[in-house]
């Protein structure tokens, strides 16, 4: 069967969500294309039932103020609320106030040329600022947390840039929608989910056939049961660096016919950040009973497998503590069981708060690992930059004439790389390019 529109869409993530917002308000007729059986790409949440609580296994936190995020979740009529940012570290087996050490993130903000990775950055900065040996540990591992990047390849100019960006807009101080991120996307979709034969779940594109003004892509299910042709005059194109890289017959892999060659080069020269989370459920919040962490909201340990921790506040009276992996850590626990990597978890638990693993299995309750890379319609977290790769992010969002256009985390040019609102703004981007080139046609 053939579906024609005026503009295919590959990707209900954040950003084809607001490429069809923006499409869709200005009368073309689209149709969006997603491999899931949901609308929101990396925002994925669940619902405790025990404890009545949304869990986060993907995008967790609005970060800073971002105008067109925080806009459209008022229109939902969701709440948004700031969390507990007081920071605890362990080092050398002792648990204390972390604050001092971020002490590298000021210079971060005004690191200059030319680009290196972060690793020599940091080895750098720590000869000049006679910085102790904790705030160069905290600044690798901010690195690999934070931006799920390893320290030996990440782009300081990036990640300089990013934070710069995320200081002018408020800063990293994080929030939490209390109704569940995935509230966001669904409101998004709500005039997809009205029209038929337009937004098509369980739909992997697998050729995307072009020529100047004409777009055929085809589309299997995840069963393997053929879609047909799906026919428009433009395509924007928001699937993660991951998918991109992907080679078919990998699942979820695109081929592009003619190939997109400077596209292509560009997304090669990217890298896709792996990230791990896990959610656990205790029988109590032994965190709140301590008096040494019940005042922490984030629990900080670079030397173990699990950097960071943190609570679900602003949510009162949880039992959960989220654990997060990224870059190559993540990438090694990727490829274990789910029985080691809980184990490792909780080794690191064990280091935090003084309690035995023993101890710490008999009071846990209900626990998720979510590898991230195991998912072949993501295949990982969120864009690296490597060194000397900046200006491939500005090639990857560059339109190919007047048909395809791309969007997504990783086209963000203005620092916003590996956000939702950074995603968003990018689909109204690819969608504004679109339009100015369908005027001129």
């Amino acid at each position: 069967m053939d579906h024609k529109a005026d503009v295919v869409i590959l990707g209900a993530g954040a950003a084809g969500l607001a490429a069809a917002e923006r499409l869709m308000s200005q009368g073309l007729r689209v149709i969006v294309l997603e491999a899931r059986d949901r609308v929101g790409g990396r925002v994925a949440t669940l619902r405790d039932t025990v404890a009545d609580v949304p869990l986060e296994l993907g995008a967790e936190f609005v970060h800073g103020r971002p105008a067109g995020l925080l806009r459209r979740i008022h229109r939902a009529g969701l709440t948004v609320s700031p969390c507990n940012d007081t920071h605890a570290l362990l080092w050398r087996g002792k648990l204390g106030d972390g604050d001092d050490a971020f002490a590298f993130q000021e210079p971060l903000m005004s690191a200059q040329g030319p680009d290196r990775p972060m690793a020599a950055w940091v080895a750098e900065q720590a000869r000049i600022h006679r910085w102790p040996p904790v705030v160069c540990a905290m600044a690798r591992s901010y690195v690999r947390g934070f931006y799920a990047a390893d320290p030996g390849v990440a782009s300081t100019l990036a990640i300089s840039r990013m934070e710069r960006t995320a200081d002018a807009a408020g800063g990293t101080t994080p929030s939490r929608v209390l109704e569940g991120y995935d509230r966001v996307p669904h409101a998004m979709a709500e005039e997809l989910f009205a029209k038929p034969d337009t937004l098509f779940l369980n739909a992997v594109a697998e050729e995307v056939r072009w020529r100047p003004g004409s777009v055929l892509v085809q589309a299997r299910t995840r069963q393997g049961t053929p879609l047909g042709t799906f026919q428009g005059k433009h395509a924007v194109v928001t699937l993660p660096v991951g998918v991109l890289q992907a080679k078919p017959p990998a699942p979820g892999a695109v081929r592009f016919v003619p190939r997109v060659r400077e596209q292509e080069r560009a997304w090669n020269r990217l890298a896709m950040g792996s990230l791990v989370k896990v959610l656990l459920r205790f029988r109590t919040a032994f965190w709140r009973e301590q008096e040494d962490t019940s005042r922490f909201g984030f629990f900080h340990a670079p030397a173990s497998a699990f950097s960071t921790w943190w609570t679900l506040s602003p949510h009162r009276r949880t039992r959960h503590l989220v654990g997060w992996s990224g870059g190559p850590t993540a990438a090694l626990l990727s490829r274990s069981s789910e029985k080691v990597v809980l184990g490792r978890a909780l080794q690191g638990l064990s280091l935090l708060f003084h309690l035995p693993v023993r101890e710490l299995h008999a009071r846990l309750e209900a626990w998720r690992v979510q590898d991230w890379q195991a998912e072949p319609y993501t295949r990982g977290g969120y864009a690296v930059i490597p060194s000397g790769a900046m200006d491939a992010v500005e090639t990857l969002a560059r339109p190919v004439g007047r048909t395809l256009f791309f969007a997504g985390e990783a086209t963000h040019v203005g620092g916003d790389e590996g956000t939702v609102h950074g995603a968003l703004e990018t689909g109204r981007r690819a969608a504004d390019e679109l339009l100015a080139r369908r005027s001129k046609a």
